[in-house]
Parts: C-alpha cells; structure tokens; sequence
C-alpha cells in the first residue's frame, strides 16, 4: 500500500478540482514509492516548496507530504495491525464501529492499494465512504488488468460507475486507467451507461484504475448493484455488446474448408498471436479510452 507517482497526480489533480486535503485518512498507512526524479519533477511541474529531508533509513510516509504540499492538516490512517503504527487500528473486513469518532471525519479518504486485499469488499468500501464526511471525497487506486495475484481481486470500472452514481449520494469525478510502464499518461474511461454497452480491456500491461468520488450525502443502506446491461430494461432489447453480426456464407464455408484440411486450430493460434501483439503497445483503443497528458493536466497555470 502506498502512492505512486500515478496517485500523486491524481491528488494533485484533486486539488486543482477544489479536494480538501483538511483532514485525510488513508486505508493502510502509505508509503511513497517514488523515484527522488519524479518527486523534484512533481515539486517543478507543480512550483512546489522543497519537501522535508526524508529518513536516513526506513520507508518514507505520506504524511509530509501530505501536510507541506496537500495543506493536510491531519493525515490519519488505519491498518489492521499496528505494525506500521498507523493510528487507527481495525479489520476493514468488519464495519466501523457506529459509535466511533471517525466516522464522517475526514474531507479525503485515500484508498491507494488497499481494498484488493480485502476479503469483504463491500464492508470494505462502505467503510470508506462511512469514514468520509458529507462533501468530502474518496479515492481509490486499485488493480484493473494484467495483475492477477496481487491481491484477492482486480477492479472493473463497471462497479464504481455503478457504485458512484447520484442516486446513491455520489458524484463520480473522474475514472481513469493508468499503466505502469507510462507514468506520462491516463485514460479516461468510457461509462458503459453511457455507451450502451460493455467497455472491456485486454492488453499487455499492468494497469491501475484510479476513482474519484465526492460524497453529497449520507447514502443509507443501498441495493447489491446490478450490471448495468442487465439493470437497463431498454438494454436488453438489443445485443450488450454492439450491433448483431450476420455470419455471412463466404466465412462460414471458409470456416468449413479449414476445418477439413485440419489447418483450422492453426489459424486461430496464428490469430490469437496477432491479437496479442497489437495489444502490447500502450495504446488503448478509442472510444471506450481517451488519452490525458498527465503533465498538462495537472502543470501549474499562469
């Protein structure tokens, strides 16, 4: 658990859409995992004061950063074990406490690599928003594609687009994929409400989905969501994936011939290898994904 180059932007970002870093909590106290260059890049690109001098040994925290950059006047966090001294101490498989001070306390709450290990996620994700206060936001960095093992779960933006909706007291604020072999960039992701339709991913790279939340209400108890193409009744009077295909004779005979000459398991292999390579670039197909230049969102103005 910790932040990335990635979740300093999107903090960034944050800011620069009005976040309130006042008071912060992050699930699982964070450690940077950034390189010192993209630090001194972020502080230059931002016009930001130098950060305090970082432990001779040891990780590095998020709290500096936090108070000195983000303006944090707290910067909480809670583990299920003190053995990060986190502050806060509970199983986030379990509901926060009714009775407990924490809740509805904090303007940001930092969900950056925590809740994919998280047996009991909807717990999990209640907790957070339970922990955020009306107007505040929630941030998620979680896995998405291509990081199988990592934790107990990868993450489609489906759910959040689902989750996050103002029926249920939410406004999403921005969904973005970002890959770790490109720092440079996002991509915004499409709402499959939106499109009508299913927005799948299949590449190469690991991919990070990355949420932001505000909170406008105290939700109340909410429905198990549905996907949205099984939850839209107009939906499912045509195919969730896009227009009918008509398999037209010329393919089906072709088909046919292949099978009789045994070629037909070659040729799909052959295919599949030609998939995967126009899939490892760092490109994800329009228009379900629309590239950001991280650094010109997020530079200094003026």
């Amino acid at each position: 658990m910790g932040i990335d180059i990635h979740n300093l932007n999107l903090l960034a970002h944050g800011k620069d859409l009005g976040v309130s870093y006042e008071r912060t909590i992050a699930i699982g106290r964070q450690a940077l995992f950034i390189e010192d260059f993209e630090l001194e890049q972020h502080r230059q690109l931002r016009r930001l004061p130098a950060l305090s001098a970082a432990p001779a040994s040891g990780p590095r925290y998020f709290e500096p950063l936090m108070k000195e950059w983000l303006a944090a006047g707290v910067a909480d966090s809670v583990d299920a074990s003190p053995y990060e001294n986190a502050p806060l101490i509970h199983d986030m498989n379990l509901p926060w406490p009714a009775v407990s001070e924490a809740r509805g306390r904090y303007d940001a709450v930092l969900d950056f690599g925590c809740l994919e290990h998280v047996f009991n996620f909807p717990t999990a994700w209640r907790n957070c928003v339970d922990l955020c206060k009306v107007g505040g936001h929630v941030f998620h960095s979680l896995p998405a594609n291509n990081l199988s093992g990592h934790g107990f779960y990868q993450f489609s933006p489906e759910l959040f687009f689902n989750l996050y909706q103002p029926k249920n007291g939410f406004e999403l604020r921005g969904l973005w994929f970002a890959m770790k072999a490109d720092r440079l960039h996002w991509w915004k992701v499409a709402n499959p409400m939106d499109v009508k339709r299913r927005v799948n991913l299949c590449n190469s790279h690991e991919v990070y989905m990355m949420v932001l939340a505000k909170k406008l209400r105290e939700p109340g108890e909410l429905p198990a969501p549905q996907q949205s193409d099984y939850a839209q009744d107009e939906w499912l009077k045509a195919p969730a994936s896009g227009p009918a295909r008509t398999s037209g004779g010329s393919r089906k005979a072709l088909v046919q011939q292949l099978v009789k000459l045994g070629l037909i398991d070659s040729v799909r292999a052959m295919r599949e290898r030609l998939r995967v390579i126009r899939q490892s670039g760092l490109s994800l197909p329009a228009a379900d994904y629309e590239r950001v230049d991280v650094h010109q969102l997020i530079g200094a103005k003026g």
